[in-house]
């Protein structure tokens, strides 16, 4: 399939909170964490942390704070690290949420973060997990320039799937979901309930995204494409496929781009 950029709800400013962060909620709870699907990216972190000598993650587009509820504990055991959430549109009470229930090591950024320029002081391991796509290639190709002039360590990951099998599965499956979680998912309010069941828009707006998600997925040919000219003897690439583990039959794609330098091992758990 070729790729189209068409446009997402919960990237337009218009489009109102409250309904961006439903969406962001739902996919995050009922598909991202729900059926583990980034549980293949643990020991790629794990390793970039370990490889670059970092203790830090700073986690752009975290949505409604995407897989880190299952994925920190997990990661940690592997490299004890701290963790920040940041996005353009930040869901702060679901960001407070998961700093509450994982602990000291994780905190979040309550002001809009852009993942083309992050600030100088948002240092370490970056990742993105579902929010590569939502980038035109200027603007994707920007996000990892930012991180290569910087030599910053960077961590892309991807479920969704450029092909017509997952957007065709998205236009029958994903309003039944949303339908059947959107009454679990707290915070319960009376513009969830109103939104979801009298007026549907929430329900159109997640099916409506689920497929863009797809019809926009960089492929892996795609991202070598766009780190073609960001080499340096010291900055390196990976593009690669890892499959589906649990419930989760989609594959992740994933780029990771690293420093080269000799860099030590953290020492001891990060505050």
């Amino acid at each position: 399939m070729r790729r189209r950029h068409l446009f997402e709800f919960e990237d337009q400013s218009w489009f109102p909170a409250v309904l961006r962060d439903a969406v962001t909620d739902w996919l995050c709870r009922a598909l991202v964490i729900g059926r583990s699907v980034y549980r293949p990216a643990v020991p790629l972190i794990a390793r970039l942390l370990r490889e670059q000598g970092e203790n830090r993650v700073v986690d752009l587009c975290s949505g409604a704070s995407g897989p880190w509820r299952a994925l920190q504990p997990a990661v940690a055991a592997e490299a004890p690290f701290a963790l920040t959430l940041t996005d353009k549109y930040p869901n702060v009470p679901a960001f407070a949420a998961v700093a509450d229930r994982l602990g000291a090591g994780v905190s979040f950024r309550a002001d809009s973060v852009d993942a083309t320029r992050v600030p100088a002081e948002l240092t370490g391991v970056r990742t993105l997990f579902t929010g590569f796509h939502h980038f035109r290639p200027d603007q994707a190709r920007q996000v990892l320039r930012d991180a290569f002039e910087r030599r910053a360590a960077i961590g892309v990951f991807e479920f969704t799937e450029r092909r017509w099998a997952p957007v065709l599965a998205t236009v029958v499956l994903a309003p039944v979901l949303v339908l059947a979680w959107m009454f679990r998912l707290p915070p319960v309010t009376w513009r969830r309930l109103l939104f979801t069941y009298v007026v549907p828009v929430i329900p159109f707006a997640a099916t409506w995204d689920g497929i863009v998600s797809n019809m926009r997925t960089y492929e892996p040919a795609d991202l070598r494409g766009m780190v073609a000219d960001l080499s340096a003897p010291d900055y390196s690439w990976e593009v690669g496929r890892v499959p589906g583990t649990g419930r989760a039959a989609a594959p992740v794609v994933y780029l990771l781009g690293f420093s080269r330098g000799d860099r030590p091992e953290p020492t001891g758990a990060p505050s």
